[in-house]
């Protein structure tokens, strides 16, 4: 039996390590969506994470200051460690 512990701190996390990870994310509209993330950067210094074969954007990375946010539309979300 295997327990699948959620990642609390992905708001400080390097979006690096979350690629690759569960994510269950819920949109503003009550979508509910169960996927793994990778990681997209952009040539300005940005860098997001979304659904692998999916185009939308579930956390938005500032590079700034080393944090991530949800992006606009997702009203919730919980990734949990590599399996």
């Amino acid at each position: 039996m295997s327990i699948i512990v959620p990642l609390h701190k992905w708001r400080s996390a390097d979006p690096a390590i979350l690629i690759g990870r569960r994510c269950i994310a819920q949109t503003d509209q009550d979508v509910i969506i169960d996927g793994r993330l990778e990681l997209i950067r952009r040539p300005d210094g940005t860098a997001t994470l979304r659904f692998q074969g999916i185009g939308n954007d579930i956390i938005d990375h500032d590079s700034n200051t080393c944090s991530n946010r949800m992006s606009d539309g997702i009203r919730s979300l919980a990734i949990y460690g590599k399996e």
